[in-house]
């Protein structure tokens, strides 16, 4: 029975594969990975000078480079190393989003005291050394620790 069984799954699966392979381009589907992207709530939260004390500070990011929130008024900013600061807004409890859509973080204060979190930014295009130029594209990288 058990062999039975087998050959009649095989067989299925062999026809099942062979079918996939030749349907032509206009009846596949793609099926796109994680798409990332950076969006304005439609909603911001509201969030106290003194709640977003525990997020101002410096996060190492898992590139190398580094993360800094601050808060100067009634405005929060934040900057990836030596790059231009954005003015970002609360989305929730413990994420923020740039105004100008070049970014938004996620951060997880945990309760053994490390910090974890993701950062989705926009990625500029670049100019390579053989001369050509890479696209502009969404990158989303995580820091470990405050």
């Amino acid at each position: 029975m058990k062999t039975l069984l087998a050959s009649a799954i095989l067989a299925l699966a062999t026809c099942t594969a062979a079918t996939a392979q030749m349907l032509p381009d206009s009846q596949r589907v793609v099926v796109p990975g994680n798409s990332l992207s950076i969006d304005l709530p439609a909603r911001q939260h509201h969030m106290m000078r003194e709640d977003f004390k525990q997020f101002s500070g410096s996060y190492d990011l898992s590139n190398g480079d580094t993360l800094e929130l601050r808060r100067a008024g009634g405005f929060m900013y934040a900057r990836i190393g030596n790059q231009q600061e954005h003015q970002i807004v609360a989305t929730g409890r413990n994420a923020f989003v740039a105004l100008d859509r070049q970014l938004k973080v996620r951060i997880d204060h945990k309760d053994d005291g490390t910090v974890g979190g993701e950062l989705v930014m926009v990625v500029p295009s670049q100019q390579l050394a053989d001369g050509s130029v890479t696209q502009e594209r969404i990158a989303a990288m995580n820091f470990p620790g405050k």
